[in-house]
C-alpha cells in the first residue's frame, strides 16, 4: 500500500522537474547577439565570438525581445535572431522593440508598429522613442514610451493613451519609477506621479539602472541613488549607466574602464570609448576599431571597423 500511495507522490515530483526545466528553456530562447563591425557593414556575433548575421547591413541597434532594428540604403527595417527580415526596411528610422511594439518614423512623423509592421500607434508625433520597463520593480508590468506632440513632452503607454504630461523642458525615460527631467537649465527626477523627487542640478542626468543613474555635476560624472543620495563620488570625465552585470563604464585620464558599484575600478582604464555591459560583455572602443570584452577584460572580439 505504501508503494501505491508513494508513486503518486514520485510522478508528481518527476512533472514538476520537467516543468522547471521546460520553463529554464523557454527563458533562455532568446539569444545572445551583439552587434559588430566588419569592413564598415554591421553584424552579429554570439558570446563566444562567433558571427551568427553576417556583417550586411549599413548600420543596426541592439536586439530586444529577439528583434533588432537594421539600416539597408538610407531605409530601416527588423530582423529576428536568425537574420531574417520581419519586417523589410521602409522607414526613415526606427527603435527597438519592446511589449510589441517598436517606434518607427515615416517622413517627419513617428508612430508605433507591431511585428507585422502593422500600425498600432498612428504617426503623429513629433519624435519617439522605445518603450521601457516602467515599474518600480522588474516584476511590475509597466511600460512607457516617451514621445513629443506638438512641442510637448508625454509619456503613453502601449495603447497610445497619455499615462503623464509633466510640464517639464526635456523628458528621459521612466525606468525602475523614475524619469530623468530638465527644468530651468538643469535635470533632476520626477516619479510616474510627476512628483519631483530629486530636485534638478545637474548638468546631465541619465535614466536610472538597477538602481543607480550616472549624472554630471559641475563638468564631472557621478552616480546616484534614487534618494538623489551620491554613492560614487563626482570624479569621472565621462560615465555611463550600471546593468546587471555590476559594471559601468567611466573615463579618466582620457581613457575609458569599468567600475564596480563600490567606485573601484575592475577593468582598467585603457579604451577609447566604451559601453555599458550587456548579458556578460562590455563594447570598447580602441582607435577607429569596436570590440566587446569579458568581464575579466578579454577581448572576446578583437576591436574591428
Amino acid at each position: 500500500m505504501r508503494t501505491l500511495f508513494a508513486f503518486p507522490r514520485v510522478s508528481r515530483l518527476v512533472i514538476f522537474s520537467l516543468l522547471i526545466a521546460a520553463i529554464a528553456v523557454q527563458a533562455d530562447t532568446i539569444k545572445k547577439l551583439y552587434a559588430v563591425h566588419v569592413n564598415g557593414k554591421r553584424g552579429f556575433i554570439n558570446s563566444r565570438g562567433r558571427i551568427v548575421i553576417p556583417a550586411k547591413f549599413d548600420d543596426v541597434l541592439h536586439f530586444q525581445d529577439g528583434i533588432a532594428p537594421v539600416k539597408v540604403c538610407a531605409k530601416w527595417g527588423y530582423i529576428n535572431e536568425s537574420g531574417s527580415f520581419i519586417i523589410e526596411p521602409r522607414f526613415d528610422d526606427a527603435r527597438n522593440f519592446l511589449v510589441g511594439l517598436g517606434a518607427v518614423k515615416v517622413g517627419e512623423r513617428w508612430g508605433f508598429v507591431n511585428t507585422k509592421g502593422e500600425f498600432r500607434i498612428p504617426l503623429r508625433y513629433d519624435f519617439a522613442r522605445a518603450f521601457a520597463d516602467s515599474g518600480n520593480t522588474p516584476d511590475e508590468k509597466l511600460n512607457t514610451a516617451r514621445v513629443k506632440l506638438d512641442g510637448k513632452w508625454v509619456l503613453i503607454d502601449p495603447h497610445g493613451e497619455v499615462f503623464l504630461r509633466p510640464p517639464v523642458d526635456e523628458l528621459g525615460p521612466l525606468e525602475e519609477g523614475l524619469a530623468p527631467v530638465k527644468l530651468g537649465g538643469q535635470w533632476g527626477y520626477i516619479d510616474r506621479t510627476g512628483r519631483m523627487v530629486v530636485q534638478p542640478q545637474f548638468e546631465v542626468a541619465k535614466g536610472f539602472g538597477t538602481d543607480y543613474a550616472v549624472v554630471e555635476q559641475k563638468g564631472r560624472w557621478c552616480f546616484i541613488d534614487k534618494k538623489g543620495t551620491f554613492v560614487v563620488p563626482c570624479q569621472f570625465e565621462g560615465a555611463d549607466e550600471f546593468t546587471e552585470d555590476g559594471l559601468a563604464p567611466v573615463k579618466l585620464g582620457g581613457k575609458w574602464g569599468y567600475i564596480d558599484r563600490n567606485g573601484k575600478v575592475v577593468i582598467k582604464l585603457q579604451f577609447d570609448g566604451a559601453k555599458p555591459f550587456e548579458n556578460g560583455l562590455g563594447e570598447v572602443q580602441s582607435g577607429d576599431g569596436f570590440g566587446y570584452i569579458d568581464k575579466s577584460g578579454k577581448f572576446v572580439w578583437k576591436p574591428s571597423n
